[in-house]
């Protein structure tokens, strides 16, 4: 049995090529510049499924991004662990020890060099994050499931081999198993502070969306009252005009008057 310290959100996100473009754009950045550039490619996403599915994107840890930032180099160590690790669980099933001994040198090698060439091409890593990145490849290698997380250069959490017994046939010392128990609540640490800043992330975008709309009602509001002033202009206008207008007819009336009194005067005396 084996289980995964991560999140599920590690294959294609969705079948959408767009949001799949934006993934792999993502998760080639460093952790510090990825909330900025998800908020940047879901604004120009004119889909609102599209946007909601980039919004969703998780950002990675420091040793997810590290992992990620050597998946997609392309190592031809990466691809020579995943091949050992088929062999070593094909090892463990048949029950060979000496071939098992054998492969899990080479495995431990292996998930060295993959460490530190992770750690040097994120510009180097220490503690917590480095001891993740080892975590990551040796549970890569145990497990198929898990390997394929790793090769989709989209992992946002450091993985974990939690199975029945060590991957060789030799006892864990006393000292591995204080060791990996510190681990393992170093591990429990490390996913409450990154639950804490995706709380921080959805504040921020929360508050944000608030700044917005907060932004958009407000020039609603002065549009509205604009038009309120036009509306009042128009009608005082209108009343102006209207005045006018009745006086003009009166002026009309009176006029016509006094052409019928001519035209009467005319005829009288032509008479």
């Amino acid at each position: 049995m084996a289980g995964a310290v991560g999140s599920e959100q590690t294959g294609p996100i969705t079948s959408t090529p767009r949001v799949d473009e934006a993934a792999d754009e993502l998760y080639a950045l460093p952790p510090a510049e990825f909330v900025a550039a998800r908020a940047r490619l879901a604004a120009a996403a004119a889909d609102k499924g599209v946007a909601k599915a980039i919004g969703a994107l998780r950002r990675p840890t420091v040793a997810a991004w590290a992992v990620n930032r050597l998946v997609r180099s392309g190592s031809s160590v990466l691809v020579e662990a995943v091949e050992l690790g088929e062999r070593l669980r094909a090892a463990q099933r048949r029950l060979h020890g000496s071939e098992l001994r054998r492969l899990d040198r080479r495995r431990r090698e292996l998930v060295t060099e993959l460490t530190e060439l992770a750690a040097d091409g994120a510009g180097g890593l220490a503690g917590e994050a480095l001891s993740q990145v080892r975590d990551t490849f040796t549970a890569a290698m145990a497990d198929a499931g898990m390997a394929d997380q790793v090769r989709s250069g989209r992992l946002t959490k450091a993985l974990e081999y939690s199975g029945f017994g060590p991957m060789t046939d030799e006892p864990p010392a006393p000292d591995d198993l204080s060791a990996r128990r510190e681990q393992r609540r170093e591990r429990r640490l490390a996913e409450a502070r990154q639950a804490v800043e995706e709380a921080e992330e959805r504040i921020d975008g929360c508050r944000a969306e608030v700044k917005s709309a907060g932004a958009e009602h407000a020039r609603l509001l002065r549009e509205r009252d604009d038009l309120r002033a036009e509306l009042r202009a128009a009608e005082k206008a209108a009343q102006q005009a209207g005045r006018a207008l009745e006086k003009a007819e009166q002026r009309l009336g009176s006029a016509e008057d006094a052409r019928a009194a001519a035209e009467a005067a005319v005829a009288e005396l032509l008479g």
